[in-house]
């Protein structure tokens, strides 16, 4: 299925409420995520980026109501196929889409001056859908995430890929296991001609746990019957890449 198209379908479904819902396990608490894919300028880098944010942050974000709740986090490339092609993603994070737009539509209009400091020059930019499937207990410090593109089998739904997710992620946790899941749904502004139905997003609070967290997946989860069940759902999962993850708001 056609990955712009299945989120439609996602998005819409989640909006409409389908009577379908019921034949469920579980119901997602859909969320929004903004992208930004970016190159630093001449001689800037993560640190002036960091500073650019937290500026803005005590001008403008801590003083304008559209912003009490919106998160950022900034992902630099660590394990990647092409280090060449951006720098750095600076995520945004919404809980809906009224406070999204709400938020853009206060800053298409008064960030221009903040624009025009931006200490890099964004080439890419996805507006996404995101449900979560777990999250880490514990604080978030310099933190590790992993993404992939996955594609569903003929005929699996995301509902039903999303149920899979949930119940691994619980046996999953009584193994010891402490990380954070997302499926992610691009829509807006993401690359065409790539064949995949979700993004997955597994994440840890530390860049160590990610690893301790592979760990306990080879030796207590692999195999168990959560596990198979996402193998005869899932077509398979590529472009396996990973990011360190400074949360800066």
């Amino acid at each position: 299925m056609n990955k712009l198209m299945f989120a439609t379908v996602v998005a819409f479904s989640m909006i409409s409420g389908l009577a379908i819902a019921q034949e469920y396990k579980y119901q997602p608490s859909p969320n929004k995520a903004e992208y930004y894919f970016a190159k630093y300028k001449d001689g800037k880098n993560l640190n002036d980026l960091i500073d650019w944010v937290k500026n803005v942050e005590k001008n403008i974000l801590n003083k304008t109501p559209e912003y009490e709740n919106f998160e950022i986090v900034l992902l630099s490339p660590y394990f990647h196929r092409d280090l060449t092609s951006h720098d750095v993603i600076f995520v945004g994070l919404w809980p809906n889409s009224t406070e999204q737009y709400k938020g853009l539509d206060y800053w298409v209009k008064n960030g221009n001056d903040a624009m025009s400091k931006i200490p890099v020059v964004n080439h890419q930019i996805v507006d996404a859908w995101q449900w979560s499937v777990s999250v880490p207990e514990g604080e978030m410090g310099v933190a590790a995430t992993r993404f992939s593109a996955c594609k569903m089998k003929e005929g699996v739904t995301g509902r039903a890929m999303f149920d899979a997710y949930m119940d691994f992620a619980k046996a999953a946790k009584l193994k010891g296991d402490n990380l954070g899941r997302k499926m992610i749904f691009p829509t807006a502004g993401a690359t065409e001609g790539v064949d995949y139905d979700f993004v997955y997003l597994l994440y840890a609070n530390t860049v160590a746990e990610l690893g301790a967290g592979s760990d306990n997946y080879w030796q207590n989860i692999n195999g168990s019957a959560e596990d198979q069940k996402l193998g005869e759902l899932l077509d398979g999962c590529f472009d396996y890449n990973t990011w360190i993850a400074n949360k800066v708001r």
